[in-house]
């Protein structure tokens, strides 16, 4: 089945592959094509054991910050991480050292994974969310490296696809040494497909672990209130977002948005967009903050932070068909969240809802449930109580993890 799959894969990758050379910047494509089919320099080999973090985009990249803290603090290993996605290495490089390694992950065929393999040397790696490879799984137990999966999820739609080839996915993650699930709902899903019992267990999810910075920026201070900060938009929620902005304008003249686009490559259609719908447009990387209306956060990395000077907080990715993304930022401040109908990527999204920490609403409702929440500051108030009441609830999770690991290293 191993043949089958790499044939699938191989196909694929050589489809794909002109598209996905030609997206990048002409100075990045070099070291992104030599890095993905494995061909690094071997790394000279110290007196410390190798961990490889492998964090596929900027969630999961942020998600890893508290595991690789907690790995600094050990003294004794040296730390390789990989992404999938530009936007991951951004963040990624924002958070290591300059003697920890960055590269981006091979392409799942034998010889590309043999070749990083074996210039690493890793003595664990460790596979964050839903990255199940089969190659790497297979090759990293051939070279007798252990592998652990951690903040581990599987959606419903995954585990539909997965269990039509259970017979193979069984023999996939039996090369795993510890599966450490988020929620016991992925624990289901996980021995559904084959995993070994005694090598699943529920730890949480990290993301809840991720330290909340100690203040906003200051520069949000300078922004007019009431603030909305609408984080992670996709295509088709931008729109959604400023004509809501618009009728909350009419009762609230000062008001000011922080919109920030989930994708880089969309900073400069959406401040076409603000100033085609005749808001006054400030970008945060142009540090224009006086007399705007509509901040654009053209930055990486700084939203969590963000979500500290909002007065109600948007999530992006809800209304359209995208799934959602992390409450926990602006609920780590006690700020009240607003979402659309699509929040299925967010395991405790229901919590949420059925606990009045946050509101599900229609892009057609977004601006009266926004306006109801300025008027009414006690609904306010309780609102953005439960939502820090449920971050706290399930903080924890990295301490847990990292018994898992310094077990498997030790």
């Amino acid at each position: 089945m191993f043949f089958w799959y790499t044939l699938l894969y191989t196909t694929a990758f050589l489809v794909l592959l002109p598209r996905e050379i030609l997206k990048r910047p002409s100075k990045l494509r070099k070291r992104w094509l030599k890095e993905r089919l494995g061909f690094i320099s071997k790394m000279e080999k110290k007196d410390k054991k190798r961990v490889w973090i492998h964090a596929v985009s900027v969630g999961e990249s942020i998600a890893a910050r508290p595991v690789i803290k907690c790995l600094r603090q050990r003294g004794d290993v040296e730390i390789f991480a990989t992404t999938v996605t530009d936007t991951g290495q951004q963040v990624m490089r924002a958070f290591l050292k300059e003697d920890e390694h960055l590269f981006y992950a091979p392409f799942d065929m034998p010889s590309a994974v043999e070749r990083f393999v074996e210039n690493i040397e890793p003595d664990l790696i460790l596979i964050m969310e839903t990255e199940i490879w089969p190659n790497l799984l297979r090759i990293a137990k051939r070279h007798s490296v252990r592998t652990c999966l951690i903040n581990g999820r599987i959606s419903e739609s995954s585990y539909r696809g997965y269990r039509k080839i259970s017979f193979f996915i069984k023999s996939v993650l039996e090369a795993f040494d510890c599966m450490c699930m988020q929620t016991e709902e992925d624990q289901r899903r996980i021995l559904g497909l084959g995993a070994r019992e005694d090598r699943v267990a529920v730890f949480g999810n990290l993301k809840f672990d991720v330290p909340r910075p100690e203040r906003p920026p200051e520069w949000t201070e300078k922004l007019g209130r009431p603030r909305i900060v609408a984080g992670s938009t996709h295509e088709g929620e931008d729109e959604i977002v400023l004509e809501a902005f618009a009728n909350i304008k009419r009762s609230f003249s000062e008001a000011t948005l922080v919109i920030a686009p989930r994708h880089p490559e969309r900073f400069e259609l959406v401040a076409e967009l603000i100033k085609k719908m005749g808001f006054r447009l400030g970008r945060r990387s142009k540090e224009e903050f006086d007399d705007v209306e509509v901040l654009l956060l053209d930055s990486i990395g700084e939203l969590s932070s963000v979500y500290g000077g909002a007065d109600v907080a948007v999530m992006g990715g809800s209304f359209v068909d995208k799934g959602g993304h992390n409450l926990f930022e602006p609920a780590s401040w006690g700020v009240p969240i607003i979402c659309g109908e699509y929040m299925y990527n967010f395991p405790l999204s229901l919590e949420f809802f059925t606990k009045g920490a946050a509101l599900k609403t229609t892009p057609e409702r977004l601006s009266d449930d926004i306006l109801r929440i300025f008027k009414d500051k006690d609904s306010k108030e309780l609102i953005g109580k439960k939502a820090l009441d449920i971050y706290n609830r399930h903080a924890g999770a990295v301490n847990k993890t990292m018994e898992v690991i310094n077990g498997l290293i030790d």
